[in-house]
């Protein structure tokens, strides 16, 4: 997700931090509130969180969905048994105080063994964010900075990337990446593999929308790995992507985003082109070592259309999950399916989310996250009941992408 890049054709927002006590200099003496301004951006995740961010397109219909949305909420209670268990973990408000009323949170990620949820953080909402609002249009939702947080004056409203952990009892405080994983930069949108010890995640460093990267002395903009020896160590200095995936071609009009990688080493992405259309991609692994693997170029998924993002795959690569877009920002999730990775993928189908809508009925939601059971998903929805500024909600819904999807349960 995610605010470095959010509005269809990149519309720059001229809201700037400015006047409001945010003041300081870089390292060659640049007033970095005035170098700054906030981006009308959200690193690829929320495409148009208001109609009006949004380029001219229409409302788009998928060629090959399924009209009827698959699954009922019945199906989803027959498994309440594999559920119970979790409702300590999942209650609502069972997450850190300091996670609640506001700011700016996105890219959730839940990691296969169920116990860390990884997401990005900011302290404005995302109405500052995306330049709808001023910073005192929108005071009462900006929040705290959280702990670790790596920024600076005229900086404050970065993002950084964290995790919340659950102990069998409660969810921990959260806990920031730190360097060099976190930067004065963007970061944004992280896959990790099965035991947490490598992760691939997006950085942007065109702080200042002019279509140059590399501002105050930090690397190019782009989707970074790094690795470390066990998930509690630290992690290792982050080396772009080969190929057509690190920091290459990674421009304001044109970049590829939210990449995850499957066991064989298989990539699962998607771009936004300069045309402004948002396509589901694919990068085949064909060789090189662990360390420094290498893949084809990539290659645009069979049947995906315009507005597909966020793509989450299975450890067997035959299913994608994945969100479409509607021009004024709504979501609908889709998936679809093959008997195997020689196969053709089959046509999307909607599984049930008819309880996603928040209280003004709009359905706009962040990437779609499932533990190694794939019993439920973790999302952020944005709640639109404040028009203005937005709320960002951590949100766990029980049901899988077959039968459909229990209301989903505010976890913050």
């Amino acid at each position: 997700m995610n605010w470095v890049r959010v509005c269809t054709r990149r519309k720059r927002s001229s809201t700037m931090i400015r006047g409001q006590g945010l003041r300081g200099t870089d390292a060659q003496g640049v007033d970095i509130a005035a170098k700054f301004p906030l981006l009308c951006t959200l690193f690829g995740g929320l495409i148009a969180l208001s109609a009006g961010a949004c380029s001219e397109s229409e409302p788009h219909e998928h060629e090959g969905a399924v009209d009827a949305q698959v699954g009922a909420h019945d199906d989803a209670e027959s498994r309440g048994d594999a559920q119970s268990d979790l409702s300590a973990q999942f209650r609502a408000g069972s997450l850190p105080e300091s996670l609640s009323n506001g700011g700016y949170i996105d890219s959730a990620f839940m990691n296969k063994a169920g116990d860390r949820i990884y997401f990005l953080h900011s302290i404005f909402s995302p109405g500052v964010l995306d330049g709808r609002a001023t910073q005192d249009d929108c005071r009462a939702y900006q929040t705290q900075q959280l702990p670790g947080h790596i920024t600076t004056d005229g900086l404050e409203w970065n993002t950084d990337l964290y995790y919340v952990e659950w102990d069998g009892t409660q969810w921990s405080a959260p806990t920031n990446l730190g360097a060099p994983i976190n930067s004065l930069g963007m970061e944004c949108c992280m896959w990790l593999n099965a035991d947490d010890t490598e992760i691939i995640f997006n950085r942007v460093t065109d702080l200042d929308g002019d279509g140059i990267d590399g501002d105050i002395g930090l690397p190019p903009s782009g989707n970074y790995r790094a690795t470390r020896a066990d998930r509690n160590s630290p992690w290792g200095e982050p080396v772009p992507l080969s190929g057509d995936y690190g920091t290459g071609d990674q421009s304001g009009d044109h970049y590829r985003h939210d990449i995850h990688q499957a066991p064989s080493g298989n990539l699962y992405l998607w771009e936004w082109f300069d045309n402004g259309d948002n396509l589901l991609r694919f990068g085949e692994r064909t060789g090189g070592t662990d360390a420094e693997p290498t893949y084809a170029s990539p290659v645009t998924i069979p049947g995906s259309t315009n507005f597909e993002t966020q793509i989450w795959v299975n450890d067997e690569e035959t299913r994608i999950v994945f969100n479409h877009r509607q021009a004024n920002g709504d979501t609908e999730l889709y998936t679809r399916t093959r008997p195997s990775t020689d196969a053709d993928w089959g046509p999307p189908t909607i599984p049930d989310t008819s309880s996603f809508a928040d209280s003004t009925g709009r359905t706009i939601w962040g990437e779609p996250s499932f533990d190694q059971t794939e019993s439920y998903m973790i999302f952020i929805r944005f709640n639109t009941a404040e028009s203005t500024c937005f709320t960002p909600e951590i949100m766990y819904s029980s049901g899988d992408v077959t039968t459909g999807f229990m209301p989903p349960v505010v976890l913050n």
